[in-house]
This record gives structure tokens, sequence and C-alpha cells, in this order.
């Protein structure tokens, strides 16, 4: 029966076929002559096929031998391979690593990180998704990543946010904006820039719906919540509801501020109050254009459409703008009163270990990230 058949069948068959010669072939697997002719006689017995012609002095493949050859070679290099990758999950070198992260993260952290990895762990094999920070932590916890690097969003059951680092919320305008001359630019002279901005799904939105900011408008003509965010709050998912009823404390908010607060009289209160929630001045924040990419946000920024909020590692990695570089398009000034971070932190799920390679990644993420040159104010956790 073919059954019979195991890998030793598959070493021999290749080692006669490379050798040319039973006794060379015994020879160099350390086996006897006779074993080596047996083993040969059974796999021809059970398939029912010869694969060498004998001679007294020579061994040399069939027809059907040459065939089956690069097929046996591949079985035992797939294999062997097999067998290394078990060893090397067994000690911790090796294996396939899933990561779901944000798109400053995957572009600015990890690559660094990586060529220090893949020079230690060259065994080891990553797979990079990028996503925004809904889908991060959803990919976490539906186990389709190992684990996230994003911003925080909203609880899920079993899911883990471990504070990695935060940078500073601020303005992405046009080089030509009166904006652009400033050092630093209050919440409230925001009020009544056209603005663009992104998705609620974006972990930035839904951090600045909590902290009282950000793009809605009034009952009257809400803007559309994302559909796939809808259709979660529908069927109870609690970070959706979540999400949601964010977006319906900002809507009363800011009908509130319709019905007669002035801009220069929420100005002068946030200055001394502080509080830019209470005052509900994201009626200024109303987006003319939203959408779930920072790139397509600094693309409508650039073009003069409106201006935007984003934290300052997201807005130079979508805009190419660096400290260094006076001639940009694209101005990054931070926001003040109060001054806001977007925390960025690891996500895990309490129920699920960590196979000993992505310990290792992880851990060096935690070493290497901070000695990284960042075009950023970055504040590591």
């Amino acid at each position: 029966m073919l059954s019979s058949l195991n890998i030793r069948h598959m070493r021999v068959f290749v080692a006669v076929a490379e050798q040319g010669s039973f006794s060379a072939a015994a020879a160099a697997l350390g086996l006897g002559s006779p074993a080596i002719t047996a083993t040969i006689r059974q796999f021809e017995d059970v398939t029912g096929a010869a694969l060498f012609d004998r001679t007294t002095r020579h061994v040399s493949l069939t027809v059907t031998g040459e065939r089956f050859l690069p097929i046996a070679r591949r079985l035992l290099g797939d294999f062997e391979e097999a067998l290394g990758d078990l060893d090397a999950l067994s000690k911790g070198i090796g294996g396939k690593i899933r990561i779901a992260a944000a798109p400053s993260v995957l572009t600015r952290i990890l690559p660094g990180v990586i060529r220090h990895f893949v020079a230690e762990h060259p065994d080891a094999r990553l797979r990079l998704d990028e996503m925004n920070a809904g889908e991060v932590h959803e990919a976490v916890a539906n186990n389709e990543a190992d684990f996230g690097i994003a911003g925080e969003w909203q609880d899920l059951p079993d899911i883990r946010f471990s504070p990695l680092f935060s940078d500073r919320f601020g303005v992405l305008c046009r080089a030509d904006h009166e904006f652009a001359q400033q050092s630093e630019i209050a919440w409230a002279d925001l009020f009544d820039q056209p603005f663009v901005g992104l998705g609620p799904e974006s972990g930035t939105r839904a951090m600045m719906a909590d902290q009282g900011f950000g793009g809605a408008t009034p009952p009257a003509a809400a803007t559309p919540m994302s559909a796939a965010v809808t259709q979660a709050a529908a069927l109870g998912v609690g970070a959706a509801k979540a999400v949601v009823g964010s977006a319906a404390k900002l809507d009363r908010a800011m009908a509130k501020v319709a019905r007669g607060a002035k801009a220069e009289h929420a100005k002068d209160t946030a200055k001394t109050s502080g509080d830019l929630a209470a005052l509900g001045l994201v009626a200024g924040l109303r987006p003319v254009v939203e959408t779930s990419n920072t790139v397509t946000l600094a693309a409508m920024v650039a073009e003069g459409v409106g201006i935007t909020v984003l934290p300052e590692l997201a807005a130079r990695i979508a805009t190419g703008v660096s400290d260094q570089n006076a001639d940009a398009k694209l101005t990054f000034v931070p926001l003040c009163q109060p001054v806001r971070h977007r925390p960025i932190g690891v996500i895990t799920r309490d129920s699920k270990s960590l196979s000993p390679i992505a310990r290792i990644f992880l851990a060096m993420v935690m070493e290497q990230a901070p000695k990284l040159d960042l075009p950023a104010a970055i504040e590591w956790a």
C-alpha cells in the first residue's frame, strides 16, 4: 500500500539518483548497502513502477524515475523547511508574525525595528497590514493579527491597550495660510475655518469626539455616519454604539452653539476656561470633506479645500513635511489651549498569549523604537 511509504523512501531514492550507485548512496546516508537496496525494492514494489535501470557498475533513472525526481526533491525540501519552522518556533527564533498597525506606525516606527529584527532572526516572517485604529482593534479581537499598534479606540472585550508613545495634535495647513506663521494655535482659533477631517471609524476622530472636538454637523444636516459603524451599532456592538453616542453628543453641542454662540465670544471664553468641550467649539470644525485616509486628507489641504487636525507623526508621514523642509507646501502647527496628545499603544488579547517569536519582536519594538530618529515630537511611554 502507498501508505507504507515514508520520508525514508524519498531520501534513499534521491540519494541513489544523485550518487549514481547504491554503495555511494549508502555511504552518503550512513547506511549499509543491503538497507539501500531493500528500501528501493520496497519503493518499486509498492508503486508498481521501476525507478532505476541497474547494471553491474552503474544505476540510472528510468523515465518514470526522472519524472519523479524533482517531485521527491520538492517534498524533501518542504519537509525540511517544516521541521526547521517547528524547531525555530519551539526555540522562539522563527515563525510568522501578523501585525496590524496604523499607517504612521508602519511607515516610520516599524521599518527601523524590522531591519534589526530580520538581521537577528532571518528565519522569521512578518505580515504587515495597514488599518485604522478601529480595524486594528477588531483584527486583534478576531485573531486576524497576533497584535496591533495603533491609537486607543473603544473598549472591546478581551482587548488590552498598553501605551507605547504619544504625539501632539496640531493643525495641518497650506504654507500660505495665516496659521503657518504661528508657533502654536489655540483650538478656539479654528472656529469657522473650512475643515476636512477623518471619518468616525478613525482613532483620531473618536479621540477628538471623546474630548469634545471634531467634525459633526447639527442634527438637521448631520454628516452620515460610516455605514460599518452604524450597522455595528444597530447590532449592539458596544464600541460602535459608543462612537455613535459620541457623535450624537457633539450634534447636541453644536446645535446649541448654532442657536446663538458667537465666534469671538467662544474664543474669549476658551482662553479663560480652557474647556472647549463645554463651549461646543466643534461647531467650527464641520468637515467639508470626510475621508478614512490621511494621504487623501493632506491632498485636500494642499488643494486649499480646508485645514485639518492630525497628530504630528500622522501629519508628517502623510505629507512628507519635516522640520528641515522649509519649502514644503504644507505646514504643521501644534495646537494649544488645551494641549492634546494621541496615545499610540500595543493592542493584544488577554486570553491569548503571543508566540515566542512575536514576544521577541514586540520586545524589540519597545527597546528600539525610542531610539529612532523620527520627524515628530514624540513622548515615549
